[in-house]
């Protein structure tokens, strides 16, 4: 069964749908059929795109953690003054 990307043209989402011989696609958010199938790039995994991914997953982590630390120090600050 393969995976097709599309994108809404009534909504403009853009998402994937696993699709059986002849079934028709319709956006999950507003449920229209006036949709355009897109080009879907082969996704090929091996040790150096994992390795990759990883990376990528872990400096994003880092950057939210720092992220939510930040957030919360300046929840503090504001909430000291007031106090």
């Amino acid at each position: 069964m393969p995976v097709y990307e599309y994108v809404c043209n009534d909504c403009g989402r853009q998402f994937e749908v696993l699709l059986l011989r002849q079934e028709t696609a319709a956006c999950p958010s507003c449920e229209s059929a006036d949709l355009k199938r897109l080009l879907s790039v082969p996704k090929v995994k091996s040790s150096s795109t994992h390795e990759l991914a990883m990376r990528a997953a872990k400096k994003r982590d880092q950057a939210q953690a720092w992220e939510r630390v930040n957030e919360q120090r300046k929840y503090e600050e504001s909430h000291d003054r007031h106090g």
